[in-house]
Formats: C-alpha cells, sequence, structure tokens
C-alpha cells in the first residue's frame, strides 16, 4: 500500500481461504505489511474462464495500482452508454468514459502478485478453531495450518462463514441472470457497428439488459478477437428458480447450475423469449452465446465481519447485487481496510475491531445501493422509497445515470 511501513515485530502468518479476487488481493495486501500469507483454493485447477465482465471503478483502479499490479492494458475503453428501444433505436446517451475488463483478466494480473509457493491448490477447507493466539485451520485429510489470523475470501456460499456464523445466508432477490459471452467475430456488421463499442442498457417490462465489450480469451484485445459482455435480468420467484437449478440429469442444485449442465429445454426457452422481445442486435448476441449460464442474484449483508481471529473480506463479508458492477472493487477495498488496521495496531485483536468498523458499514451500504437499483424490476417493492426508485428508473434517462456509475457511495458519506 502506498506510504505502508510495518512496526518491527516478529513475523505474522494469515492464511486465507478462497483463491480468487478477496484471497488474492487481501494477499497482496498483507505482504506489503510484511505478513507471511498462504491463498489456499479447494479447486484443484487455476481458476480460469470462470467470470465475464466487470464495470471498473475508481476504487478498483486505486486498488490494483496499490497492489502492485497497474492498471495498463486493463481492458477496453469505452466512451459512452446509450439506451435502445424495442426496435433497436437510441433513446437516451450519456456520455461517461470507463474500462470494461474481465474476471480473468483481474484474476491472472493478481495471480501473478503471489508467489506460486504461497498459493495451494485443491485445499479444501473444513473448519477453524482459534483463542487468543491465533487460529487452527483444518483442512480434509486432517492437514492443519497455525496462523495468527484466518481470512474468509470465498466468496457469498463462504465455508469460513457458515462455520462461524451459520446464522447468517444470503437472501434470494427475487430475480436471476442470463449470461454469456458471445465473440466478436461470430456477431453481424450490424451488431458490431451500433452497439459493441459501447455501455448499452435495454429495458422490456420487468427486465434489464445490459451489454458492453470485453477482452477475448487469453486476454486478447484485438479488434475481431474480443467478446461482447451480455447480462439479462430476468425475475423469477423461489420455486421457478429452485425448478432451474435442476441439471440435464435431473440432479438439483442448491444454488446454481454448472453451465454445461444447464437443460436445454431452459435454454431453447430463453431463446424463444429473446425472439419476442429483442430488439434485432440484441438478438444476435443472445443467439451468438456458446454457453449461456444463469447466475440468482442474491443480498447478504451481516452485523458483523469479523469473528474473533477470523475477517471476512469480498462477497464473503456482503455480497450485494450486480447492478453497480462494483463487487471486485469493494474486495479490493476490504483487503487494503484490513492490511491498513493490522499496519496501524500493534494489537491483532484491536486492528480486526478497527476493520470493522471501518468495512461492514461501507459493505451495508453498498448492499442499500443494490437493493435501490434493483427496485426496476419491481420485485419486494416493500417501502415508499422502493416504489418512488421503481417509477424513476422506468425513465431510460434516470436509468443511465444510476446504473454502474462511478463515485455512487459519495451519496452515502
Amino acid at each position: 500500500m502506498p506510504g505502508s511501513s510495518s512496526k518491527p515485530r516478529g513475523r505474522r502468518r494469515a492464511v486465507i481461504i478462497g483463491g480468487s479476487m478477496s484471497g488474492l488481493f487481501s494477499a497482496a495486501f498483507l505482504r506489503q505489511i510484511g505478513w507471511d500469507v498462504d491463498v489456499y483454493e479447494r479447486s484443484g485447477v487455476e481458476l480460469v474462464g470462470r467470470g465475464a465482465g466487470i464495470t471498473t471503478h475508481p476504487e478498483l483502479l486505486e486498488a490494483l495500482e496499490a497492489a502492485g499490479t497497474g492498471t495498463q492494458n486493463l481492458g477496453i475503453e469505452i466512451s459512452k452508454r446509450i439506451a435502445l428501444d424495442r426496435q433497436g433505436r437510441i433513446t437516451e446517451e450519456r456520455p461517461l468514459r470507463q474500462i470494461m475488463t474481465s474476471w480473468d483478466k483481474l484474476q491472472r494480473m493478481l495471480r501473478a502478485t503471489i508467489d506460486p509457493a504461497n498459493y495451494h491448490l485443491g485445499w479444501n477447507f473444513e473448519r477453524v478453531d482459534q483463542d487468543e493466539r491465533g487460529v487452527r485451520v483444518t483442512f480434509s485429510g486432517d492437514r492443519i495450518e497455525h496462523a495468527d489470523i484466518l481470512i474468509g475470501g470465498d466468496g457469498i456460499r463462504s465455508g469460513v462463514r457458515a462455520q462461524v456464523a451459520p446464522e447468517l445466508q444470503p437472501i434470494y432477490a427475487g430475480y436471476y441472470i442470463w449470461r454469456g459471452a458471445p465473440n466478436e467475430a461470430d456477431l453481424d456488421e450490424r451488431t458490431l457497428r451500433e452497439i459493441f463499442p459501447y455501455f448499452v442498457l435495454y429495458w422490456p417490462k420487468r427486465q434489464q439488459v445490459i451489454t458492453y465489450p470485453i477482452s477475448g480469451f487469453g486476454e486478447d484485445l484485438e479488434p475481431g478477437r474480443r467478446r461482447y459482455n451480455f447480462i439479462w435480468y430476468r425475475v423469477a420467484d423461489a420455486a421457478q428458480m429452485q425448478d432451474m437449478c435442476i441439471d440435464e440429469r435431473g440432479v438439483r442444485h442448491e444454488y446454481s447450475v454448472p453451465p454445461p449442465l444447464i437443460r436445454k429445454e431452459l435454454i431453447a426457452q430463453m431463446h424463444s423469449d429473446a425472439q419476442d422481445i429483442m430488439p434485432d442486435v440484441l438478438l444476435d448476441c443472445v443467439m451468438k452465446i456458446p454457453q449461456p449460464f444463469i447466475t440468482p442474484i442474491y443480498d447478504f449483508t451481516a452485523p458483523s465481519i469479523v469473528f474473533g481471529r477470523v475477517a471476512m473480506t469480498g462477497d464473503a463479508a456482503t455480497s450485494t447485487r450486480p447492478h453497480m458492477g462494483f463487487g471486485v472493487a469493494k474486495a479490493g477495498g476490504d483487503a487494503m481496510s484490513l492490511a491498513r488496521a493490522l499496519r496501524d495496531h500493534e494489537d491483532i485483536d484491536t486492528a480486526l475491531k478497527a476493520y470493522n468498523a471501518e468495512r461492514q458499514p461501507y459493505g451495508n451500504n453498498v448492499v442499500m445501493h443494490g437493493r435501490k437499483l434493483g427496485t426496476h424490476l419491481g420485485v419486494n417493492l416493500k417501502t415508499e422509497e422502493d416504489r418512488r426508485m421503481h417509477e424513476l428508473l422506468q425513465s431510460d434517462g434516470a436509468a443511465l445515470d444510476w446504473i454502474a456509475v462511478p463515485n455512487f457511495l459519495d451519496d452515502y458519506k
């Protein structure tokens, strides 16, 4: 971190569960303040090809620079955002320069900041025991690691949180996303000309479509080899969502189905629905997605993100609806805050309390804002404020001004 300096002290150690963004950011910043850090990821293979597009925010750019990755060649810069009607005509537009990047790109950049000897694949977390001296972390096969703290950076379905606070569970928001990223080379010339260079929004009734360009496979930014991130929000009650979580083999998944196992009739119905409501340029994108997949949308917030010597970061701490494109930015900010607190306080427990005091309210504000933006879909409008936001976001111009814009947290200061 810029300006960091650690006080003389014995070497301290953190065990981090989760080898994705939260874990990697946490490792990078803790190493900068002189901690020994090991990251443990349950997957036995490198985490690549597991995400699509990411909208950058000033907070994300700051975190990347501070982590030492830099921000050169981060993604594709767009100059404006546009709203479309059913015929594909532009109804509103706003100049707004933003860099659109991809999960794969950020994962590779952050992964390069960690010594391979300290990044461990195929380690399945089982439990943590702790006392005033630190933590004892047990993995499958009775493998045990000792450390001063444990960081849970293992996502919205955190196994760490499930042990230390099993009563805290994500809440289904009442809608989900169909998403994917067709190849630039597969799209029609009209699609490339009219929408590919831009951040595009389209609002069928009680739905929302967002698209923008991202790098191709292998982080390729060459024209003709890029991809087009496609996100389609749709309403479904809990029973419908449970049915969609039954895969091609008839196996029910608790949260979502691996993309290759999504039932073919669900994809066929999605294609049929798209033909009924999409402008031609967006329909072209839908039909060119090689493997569409489903992401149910959840809210998660907690009264505390620290449990003794266990600290949660990223989606494991608080997880919001993705309308802001802010999840990775928040993960980087959480990790910076945690490292700063541990740098500035000799006593670890005092440091963790300071981290909780700063980032727990911050995470709550992010979740609150995501719920505001989600009112556009008309689900669970419980208050007058919900209904007011719902009405406001029916305007294409207002939606362009609110969704995925930078500096949205200024309203909560």
